[in-house]
């Protein structure tokens, strides 16, 4: 009897253990997902958390549309009033009034909103591709505490005070760092005079400009936290197939997100067409001129924007290099048995050659054969370079259009066309 109740527990006890294994397996990876789904490289860091106390922002994704007003109101509308009380917002009292100057809608007016809607946009995509790496199982259960580490990691990275504090001494300490802000211009404009710096002037050198330097700075930050967390990622045993349909061994939806950051170089692109309108407008310059400097200007975005996926290169290198080694030794004893059987009749055959399965699943080894041929070593495509090159150049467009006889663009569409 006694036997016989311990033969009834036993089962019953190896049950409980692998019920509370499971329990516990569940338990990881539901840690994981609920640290992903609060995982964010923008909501967080010294200037949010201030920013939060303050009333500025709500709890979860940042209110943007708050933050542009302000932001508005504290770098561009000081400078229309100043400008109007000073007799400088419009008129022919200098070369460069400034409802006249392009550079400053370039700046305050398109690019600055244009930094802060593109939280609204990268930020969930970031999270996106994180809870890719689980769902799709290229980070294994067994890996989940190191993937979780390295999230941590980054958090931690986004939130350290001393590269935000340095950010802020370098955007509010120009007069040390940017001395030709301070300067008299080699024209008269609204800002700077034959007397100095006006008014507007001293605001746009003291509060304007460091603010917009800011923003750009701490998305500089936050560029250099989303490329440690790509290497750090990549450094982790993944699961990846060289075989996927993707031809980026299952990593092609990291490009999605890094499509989204092309909205930060439109926006610098925007300051940049601002200038060039500027010159062309008000100094004579001709748009040839500024040719190459576009063309640059493309380039480097798109270059700079493609920087994080070329960290996957050595792991996707290592993932095709072992994919053609081992599909080469599958295909040899494939095609080797196929020969014997088909060919040599070494042995003899259990079925009809016409309609049989071998035939078509050689065809099968050959196009993943193919497949792993055509993998890239970058999850990057042609299309994505496309894409974050005309995200770069629109700006450009308007000042090109703008500046360009209407003859001309006329003239230009017809031959298009015709």
């Amino acid at each position: 009897m006694l036997r016989t109740r311990q033969q009834m527990s036993s089962p019953d006890l190896n049950s409980q253990r692998s019920s509370q294994l499971h329990e516990v397996k569940w338990s990881a990876a539901d840690e994981t997902r609920a640290l992903i789904q609060d995982f964010s490289i923008v909501v967080g860091g010294p200037v949010y958390d201030f920013l939060l106390r303050i009333g500025l922002l709500r709890l979860g994704l940042p209110n943007v549309l708050r933050r542009i007003a302000v932001l508005v109101a504290l770098t561009w509308l000081p400078l229309l009033l100043f400008s109007l009380i000073d007799g400088v917002a419009l008129g022919s009292r200098v070369k460069i009034p400034l409802l006249l100057d392009y550079a400053m809608y370039g700046r305050f007016l398109l690019a600055l909103p244009l930094l802060l809607l593109a939280e609204v946009g990268i930020d969930p995509a970031i999270r996106v591709a994180v809870k890719a790496f689980v769902d799709e199982r290229i980070v294994q259960e067994s890996d989940l505490a190191d993937f979780e580490a390295v999230l941590r990691r980054t958090q931690r990275l986004r939130d350290a005070v001393l590269p935000e504090l340095l950010l802020l001494l370098l955007a509010f300490f120009p007069i040390f760092v940017f001395r030709h802000e301070w300067q008299q211009g080699a024209v008269a404009t609204w800002h700077s005079t034959a007397a100095g710096l006006t008014r507007a002037g001293w605001w746009y050198a003291s509060v304007s400009t460091p603010l917009l330097r800011f923003v750009i700075y701490r998305w500089a930050f936050r560029y250099v936290v989303w490329i440690a967390l790509q290497w750090r990622i990549s450094r982790l045993p993944l699961h990846l197939l060289p075989t996927h349909p993707d031809h980026a061994a299952g990593l092609y939806f990291l490009s999605f997100p890094q499509l989204r950051f092309g909205v930060l170089f439109c926006a610098l692109g925007c300051s940049f067409a601002g200038q060039i309108l500027n010159t062309v407008t008000h100094e004579g310059a001709s748009l040839a001129s500024f040719k190459l400097l576009m063309i640059a200007f493309v380039g480097i975005a798109v270059m700079l924007n493609l920087c994080p996926l070329l960290l996957w290169a050595p792991k996707l290198i290592k993932v095709r290099r072992k994919g053609l080694r081992e599909y080469a030794a599958l295909g040899n004893r494939y095609t080797e048995e196929f020969d014997r059987k088909w060919v040599h009749f070494s042995v003899p055959a259990a079925e009809p050659l016409l309609g049989t399965s071998d035939i078509q699943s050689m065809a099968d080894l050959a196009n993943s054969y193919a497949v792993i041929l055509d993998m890239s070593i970058v999850p990057i495509s042609k299309r994505l370079i496309v894409q974050l090159a005309i995200i770069a150049g629109a700006p450009l467009i308007p000042v090109v259009i703008a500046v360009t006889p209407i003859n001309d663009v006329v003239n230009t569409v017809f031959k298009m066309v015709a």
